[in-house]
């Protein structure tokens, strides 16, 4: 029998060892390692490349994007009352699971001590919290948080120009043009959150005023942008996340993106905050991105708004189709199997 020899197998190799573009393990200084998996990216492999190596958390595609598990879907149906009880034991079971008993005294915790763990868990990419929420629910089949003449006739709040079902057609309103129901523009829509649901960055349809009443419940917490920074926040957002944009531009269209306050003021974007508690309005203006979420159960009725004043705005409609027709330029170049004359849909 001949003599054996030992056979040394090559070292294995580690993520992050060679760039998963090029396959190459040189220039390791311009490695980039990415936070959630540890694959790595040559800065200047990547699409768009990037100057330098990131001084904040960075994800690869494979890692932000998935198995696009990710935004809404269909859940179960409930009523006003067994919405609330299955939010209320979420939110007591979530503290008592989440918070150090030190920390919540009586079982308590803070509106700030909410708002902090929601961002904790945003910035968590492998961190899943699953909530329900009731959104664009249809006033007039579900039923109206404000009277109406038809059921309330008798009722001073049924002709009350606050009354959200009377303002979308008020006299110094243009949708009072329009002839047949807008659901939630001409018809209110309602809300009914729990706490974490949430709604992502966004703006209106035409770039609309909205005003948003909230009827009972618990705090909930909104970020607006002005409408001049509407551009550096879109900038922002694309530099923050430019693998997805690149294969998403219409991403912000889809409601599904979210991005601290902190980070955005980083990038010298204006951002505001607002509580809103009940009997509160809150009312957002054109072009102005918002993104917020609820601490509890809330019940918000919310439609869209053109008054008068949008003469002072009177290109917003066009700047904002405008803006909308160069998405879907940019959807062709990315899907080269779209024909020239396709129509995409909204």
């Amino acid at each position: 029998m001949g003599g054996m020899h030992e056979i040394n197998s090559p070292p294995s190799k580690k993520p992050g060892d060679n760039c998963e573009v090029c396959g190459r393990g040189d220039n390791a200084l311009s490695m980039l390692l990415c936070d959630g998996c540890d694959t790595g990216y040559h800065t200047f492999c990547l699409d768009p490349p990037l100057k330098s190596i990131p001084k904040f958390d960075w994800f690869c595609a494979q890692c932000l994007v998935g198995t696009n598990e990710f935004g809404f879907e269909d859940g179960d149906e409930y009523s006003l009352a067994q919405f609330r009880e299955k939010a209320d034991s979420f939110r007591r079971e979530y503290i008592e699971k989440n918070f150090a008993p030190e920390d919540r005294p009586q079982g308590v915790v803070t509106e700030n001590q909410v708002e902090e763990e929601f961002w904790r868990m945003v910035s968590n990419i492998e961190e899943t919290v699953e909530v329900d929420y009731g959104a664009d629910i249809h006033s007039t089949t579900h039923g109206s948080g404000f009277p109406t003449v038809e059921t309330h006739p008798t009722d001073p709040y049924s002709t009350d120009p606050w009354n959200l079902n009377i303002l979308p057609l008020d006299n110094q309103s243009l949708f009072r043009h329009i002839k047949s129901d807008v659901s939630g523009m001409t018809v209110p829509w309602l809300y009914v959150g729990m706490m974490f649901s949430t709604f992502c960055w966004h703006n209106e349809d035409h770039y609309c005023y909205s005003i948003n009443y909230q009827h009972f419940g618990a705090t909930k917490t909104w970020y607006g942008i002005p409408g001049s920074d509407a551009e550096k926040f879109e900038q922002a957002m694309r530099n923050a996340v430019p693998e997805l944009f690149e294969t998403q531009p219409d991403l912000l269209f889809q409601l599904v993106t979210m991005l601290s306050p902190g980070r955005l003021v980083e990038e010298g974007v204006k951002v505001y905050a607002v509580d809103q508690r009940p009997n509160q309005f809150v009312i957002t203006f054109p072009q102005a991105y918002h993104a917020g979420f609820n601490h509890g159960v809330p019940a918000l009725r919310i439609p869209d708004l053109v008054i008068n004043v949008v003469v002072q705005h009177e290109r917003s409609s066009e700047l904002c189709a405008e803006r909308l027709g160069r998405i879907r330029k940019r959807l062709r170049r990315t899907l080269p199997g779209i024909p020239k004359n396709a129509r995409l849909l909204p």
